[in-house]
């Protein structure tokens, strides 16, 4: 497995803790003022931030494929 797909595999887990961490906390300290849509977001931006090496892995794959079947 490449390199690259392990950082985003970290990405995705860490947008998840990320996630989890903001809702406990508001659910737990429910004066505390952090929206959940911040919250969402924040985890929504790690996945984005990364998901041009996904695309990429994907297209490596794609046209080695091509390449493989010509």
């Amino acid at each position: 497995m490449p390199r690259s797909k392990h950082l985003t595999n970290g990405a995705k887990i860490s947008a998840v803790i990320v996630a989890l961490i903001g809702l406990v906390a508001k659910a737990l300290f429910p004066d505390i003022k952090l929206p959940y849509d911040d919250v969402l977001k924040a985890a929504g931006f790690i996945v984005i931030v990364f998901s041009p090496i996904d695309v990429s892995l994907w297209l490596e794959k794609v046209f080695q494929q091509k390449e493989n079947q010509s």
